[in-house]
């Protein structure tokens, strides 16, 4: 994937949100400014069509369709954060959870989004995932590593102030160690599990598990072919 760099990703958030409410401006701009999007971007390969579950409003796609995505899909439960619609050429916006979405899509973004899961939640929703990525596609799984003591501890009182606030849906803080969230990938069916540390330079302890769903049998992993996604007779894009 084509590189994008810090302030032109600034840029591009800037002018897209200009019309936006000014806390949505500033919420969508501080979320820019501490998560590590970009190590994400250049995992995605050129021309991927991305389904970004519990999206918000929409960062990290129109990150990736600026640097090369052909196709983003944001599937978000929360309705507020979706409007007003913000539009881009490529960008797709569902007010829905999940399964909204079925298809196979090459990479699947998950960015602090498990965590408000309930643990006994995780085993259906991660096979969900799997499900939606085409045989040989790839998860990008975003998470605080809560083995990182103090920046965890950070991690945590800015959580719930964002709960206070009602800016975050969600039953909780659900947070395992690497270890642990890697076998899980692997009771899933994801294979080639790796972690990558983000968090340098972040005050947050940023962790990426990157998978990828198994090629189908016989199958090259290098140009298997993508079908397009199926959205539901009930999704309408940019709802």
């Amino acid at each position: 994937m084509a590189s994008l760099g810090y302030a032109a990703g600034w840029r591009l958030l800037s002018r897209a949100f200009a019309q936006a409410p000014l806390a949505v401006r500033l919420h969508v701009l501080g979320r820019y400014a501490t998560c590590p999007f970009r190590p994400l971007l250049a995992e995605l390969p050129a021309g991927a069509r991305l389904l970004d579950l519990g999206g918000g409003h929409g960062i990290f796609a129109r990150l990736a369709l600026a640097a090369g995505a052909r196709e983003a899909w944001v599937v978000e439960p929360d309705r507020r954060k979706l409007l007003p619609p913000v539009t881009a050429p490529g960008l797709r916006q569902v007010a829905a959870r999940g399964e909204a979405l079925a298809g196979g899509f090459d990479v699947v973004a998950v960015v602090d989004v498990l965590y408000r899961l309930p643990f006994a939640e995780w085993p259906a929703f991660l096979a969900g995932v799997r499900e939606r990525l085409r045989p040989g596609g790839l998860l990008l799984l975003k998470e605080i590593d809560p083995e990182a003591r103090w920046k965890g501890r950070w991690n945590r009182a800015q959580e719930r102030l964002a709960d206070l606030c009602g800016l975050t849906v969600g039953e909780g803080f659900s947070y395992e160690p690497r270890a642990r969230v890697a076998a899980r990938l692997a009771a899933a069916g994801f294979s080639e599990i790796r972690t990558v540390d983000l968090g340098r330079g972040y005050p947050h302890a940023h962790l990426l598990y990157a998978a990828r769903r198994p090629p189908a049998a016989g199958a090259s992993l290098r140009g298997a072919p993508s079908s397009a996604p199926r959205p539901p007779a009930s999704a309408r894009p940019g709802t």
